[in-house]
């Protein structure tokens, strides 16, 4: 099976940048009400500051959907 995707060099980041923007994706992690989730984006920035600004775009994209998917399985897994 070919290989779709395109950027390699951030595959070895990626299950770092999950864990350091964790707690942004936590719901219960908000102030006045609204969530963190943008500050996941700066946390990624200011870590991976060699990153091309389009670099931190992918990666945030990626790990959002990461976060976004794990939390759709907790819920579910919780109303069982």
């Amino acid at each position: 099976m070919e290989e779709r995707r395109e950027q390699h060099g951030m595959r070895g980041i990626f299950d770092e940048a999950c864990k350091i923007t964790a707690p942004f994706f936590d719901n219960a992690q908000s102030w006045g009400g609204v969530t963190m989730v943008m500050s996941a984006r700066q946390t990624l920035s200011d870590r991976y500051p060699d990153l091309p600004k389009q670099d931190i775009a992918i990666l945030f994209a990626a790990v959002s959907s990461r976060h976004k998917t794990n939390q759709k399985k907790t819920s579910v897994a919780n109303q069982k």
